[in-house]
């Protein structure tokens, strides 16, 4: 097919630079010599080319440094420097770079120092590596069971300026990970998956590279450990898979190499590993866990009211109001249009209501030659913006016309970006940003003058497989930022543009906040600073569809805060799709309605009162849910755990090519609540898979009954979106209230305790809760925690360290489901009380409780 045609090309180039060599070497010859010498010489590079051998080693017990020398010099810089890191005992980081001349590599901040004596390695590490010395290659294998989970043994290592190409055996054929795309999991082989972040128009399609780059995949193990590679590059690249040879391809245009490998004894494990190496998710405040609204089109600040006082009116929770870049005056950067006249009161309004308010700002900056208009003279006189070849600043073409791109990577450009977004903080009280158009995107292919197309910058000698060309709908590769050009850190910039603003917003709203910033572009580590959303879907059932695999991916990529528009961005709505989406949005970690300026309004109250209050519902749910799901955040933001998860990461169980298919549209929160919404058009039910189990209803804790595959039809009216828990889970919830606000929630101190038995009576489960602002860093916010533990006839409460008793909660009711009975006593810390015991469903339930989660406390049944 396509990509053995392209291999066969690519390596034909270098057989004609191979005959090229060969002629100059041999031209002196004539006759049966001449002919001789070419044929010798093309056979002794032909063995060569790809094959280096390993000289000038040194050893120690955690590390492995070679020099490498090839004769294929025509194909291949030599000699080159192996270095191999021994970082943890599950953990090993190699890097191949020139010996003798400074290459360029991703300006990367390390989470954490790893290695030698500063690591966490023993002598039961779970992996061993071996190098082959000649030719080279390199095979980690597990201790345990010697399971091959990285070899480029049988892989050419091409090392040239603009040109490196290696591979290695995958150890399994279940693989995921790899982005951004639209793609399905797992992935498919005989792709080529391309990284390359690319704004324009959003497209469906395993390796259609969009707004994001994630050269990580993971490799799903047929025992249920996994293993995790990251090929850290900001250069174009590819990540080819190949059946035949069961291998992944990594091409780059430049830089290094920089391999991670994560040995994980579980998926999660492995994912965790990943995490912790380019740095958890960023902890948001608890507003942002909330529902979010808005739409590009709202004209004026009237329009805004309006929507807002149809909300309240339906009493459906909403966090946050937005606006896309109506409120600018002519589409430019902090300016406020005339038609917004009154949008400061508003906010404020919004602040008086415990709710929130996010504007976006664009990293594209006005060309203007008015020097009234500062953000742009004031960037000129500070050097902030991206130059071309020549050097003068590059122009493109974004919203408000003719534009100049900061260069965010400069630590000099931040200064001058928190000062700009200071000043309109001043006068419009913000609580979060969004930065949107920052792969980074331009209406212009490269810049308003082109570009010097005979450059080998601009076009490579190997040419990745992008989306139309890599100039498309941004800036030219020459193009020069301080220090570095575009060809090598083009995906770095909606990446550096989110740390920067996160560190200007620190600046601004105080070091111990936690700040909230919304990103499409986004690159390894991205998490740390900023959530992401999938971009510009349409309203169809396909792109709502395809927004599962998104979240699972983003949160195997470490941006734990992600979601899709709900309803679609591009096009009109249905009342249905807009039902359904609402339900399934109302699971995303990030839950925003969103829609474009064409389209007809989408909001949830605009369907009538029958709709609203189905969508109601489903929003009420997640706020009923928010302490559960705040739990999660943290321990994504402490621990490197993913938020949203998939069945093939539920511990324990071996997930198998077939189940797949069982599992397909279904994600988890965490490794217990199962969301399974309805995803095809007129569907009143579907079908899950119910592994593990036993599972129940969320809300009637009934236990779900499977088939001998683990499936079980459910029902799924329009007003339903069916949820369900595995055993072993504990989950706190709080009761429906008026005007409910994520902030709001958190600190209502009554809650109701679920209780999910695994089948032998047992389960837990953790209750924290804090300020929702204070970050985590330095002291941390003030904070309470408390455990809870369900064995064989006895629930027990285990209060954790409280630094202020405002976050203690009140347990008013316990429901346990799973229990065998029948119940004649409930003795709560040794006194008789109320019950009800459901024989047929097996469900205990004890009302009428006032338990401080502070204190102590022991709940006995039999």
């Amino acid at each position: 097919g396509p990509l053995y045609c392209r291999y066969i090309t690519s390596h034909l180039r270098v057989l004609s630079s191979l005959l090229r060599a060969s002629f100059h070497v041999c031209k002196m010859l004539r006759g049966p010599l001449y002919c001789r010498c070419i044929i010798i010489l093309v056979y002794i590079f032909g063995l060569s080319y790809g094959n280096f051998i390993v000289k000038n080693v040194q050893k120690g017990s955690w590390y492995y440094h070679a020099d490498l020398y090839t004769m294929d010099t025509m194909s291949s810089i030599s000699p080159l420097f192996l270095n191999i890191s021994f970082e943890t005992d599950q953990q090993i980081r190699i890097r191949i770079t020139s010996k003798d001349f400074s290459r360029y590599e991703v300006p990367y901040p390390d989470s954490k120092t790893y290695g030698g004596q500063n690591g966490t390695l023993t002598e039961d590490k779970l992996y061993n590596v071996d190098v082959t010395e000649n030719p080279f290659g390199i095979k980690i294998t597990r201790s345990g069971n010697g399971r091959v989970v990285f070899d480029t043994n049988k892989h050419n290592l091409i090392f040239s300026d603009q040109y490196l190409e290696w591979g290695t055996i995958l150890p399994s054929t279940m693989l995921y990970g790899i982005g951004e795309d639209a793609g399905e999991l797992p992935r498919s082989f005989d792709k080529t998956h391309t990284m390359w972040t690319s704004g324009g128009y959003y497209e469906q399609g395993e390796g259609k590279n969009l707004y994001g780059a994630h050269p990580f995949y993971l490799s799903y193990e047929p025992d249920g450990t996994a293993t995790g590679v990251l090929f850290l590059t900001s250069n174009a690249a590819e990540l080819s898979t190949s059946s035949s040879t069961s291998s992944m391809y990594f091409k780059s245009i430049g830089g290094i190499f920089d391999f991670s490998v994560f040995v994980g004894t579980s998926a999660v494990d492995a994912i965790t590993l990943y995490h912790r190496r380019i740095g958890t998710s960023f902890m948001p405040p608890v507003w942002a866990l909330g529902f979010h609204l808005c739409r590009w089109g709202y004209n004026t600040t009237a329009y805004m009211k309006d929507i807002m006082s149809d909300m309240i009116a339906a009493d459906i929770p909403v966090d946050t109001h937005w606006n896309d870049i109506d409120y600018m005056d002519e589409n430019e950067d902090f300016t406020v249009s005339e038609r917004f006249a009154g949008l400061t009161e508003y906010v404020e309004y919004l602040h008086s209501l415990d709710k929130k308010y996010v504007m976006m700002i664009d990293p594209a900056i006005k060309v203007s030659q008015d020097p009234s208009y500062r953000p742009f003279s004031s960037g000129v006189e500070a050097d902030v913006f991206i130059r071309n070849y020549t050097g003068d600043i590059i122009v493109g073409k974004v919203w408000p016309g003719l534009t100049a791109f900061p260069d965010f990577l400069w630590s000099g450009t931040e200064p001058w970006w928190q000062y700009w977004i200071n000043s309109i903080r001043k006068s419009l009280p913000f609580d979060g940003v969004w930065i949107d158009m920052n792969e980074p995107q331009s209406f212009y292919d490269g810049s308003t003058l082109g570009c010097r197309w005979s450059s080998p910058v601009e076009k490579p000698p190997y040419y990745p497989h992008v989306r139309h060309t890599l100039q498309w709908n941004t800036l030219c590769l020459e193009a020069q930022q301080h220090g570095y050009r575009h060809y090598d850190v083009h995906n770095l910039y909606g990446w550096s543009e989110a740390h920067t603003t996160r560190r200007a917003l620190k600046a601004i709203m105080g070091e111990s906040q936690r700040t909230f910033i919304l990103t499409r572009s986004n690159f390894v580590g991205s998490g740390r600073w900023a959530a992401h959303w999938t971009g510009d879907v349409s309203s169809t059932w396909s792109d709502l569809r395809a927004s599962i695999p998104a979240l699972i991916n983003m949160n195997m990529f470490g941006i734990t805060m992600v979601g899709a528009d709900i309803c679609g961005f591009n096009g009109d709505t249905t009342p249905e799709l807009c039902i359904r989406w609402s339900q399934l949005g109302a699971f995303y970690t990030f839950s925003r309605n969103h829609n474009t300026l064409e389209a007809k309004e989408q909001a949830p109250t605009s369907f009538g009162a029958e709709v609203a209050a189905i969508i109601r519902s489903a929003i009420v749910t997640r706020y009923r849910l928010l302490l559960y799901l705040y739990e999660l955040m943290v321990e994504a933001h402490l621990a490197g755990i993913p938020v949203i998860q998939a069945h093939f990461m539920i511990p324990g169980l071996v997930f198998t090519p077939e189940m797949n298919t069982y599992a397909k549209d279904q994600f988890l929160w965490g490794s217990h609540l199962l969301v399974a919404p309805v995803v095809y058009e007129g569907a009143k039910s579907r079908t899950a898979f119910f592994p593990m189990g036993p599972w129940y209803d969320l809300f009637t804790l009934e236990q779900v009954k499977v088939d001998k595959t683990d499936q079980a039809s459910v029902s799924a009216p329009l007003d339903t979106i069916p949820l369900f828990v595995r055993g072993g889970r504990i989950i706190p919830l709080v009761a429906e209230s008026k005007a409910m606000t994520a902030e709001k929630v958190l600190a209502t101190p009554q809650i109701t305790l679920h209780v999910y038995s695994d089948g032998e009576g047992r389960s837990t489960g953790t209750l924290y809760a804090d300020d929702g602002n204070t970050d985590f860093h330095g002291n941390g916010p003030d904070f309470h925690r408390c455990q809870f533990e369900l064995t064989p006839g006895m629930l027990k409460i285990t209060p954790g360290e409280t630094r202020s008793s405002q976050h203690v909660k009140h347990i008013q009711e316990i429901i346990i489901g799973g229990v065998g009975g029948p119940v004649s006593q409930v003795l709560v810390n040794g006194v008789g009380v109320t019950f009800s015991y459901d024989s047929s469903n097996r469900v205990l339930t004890i009302p009428k409780l006032d338990l401080a989660t502070d204190k102590p406390g022991k709940i006995i049944f039999s």
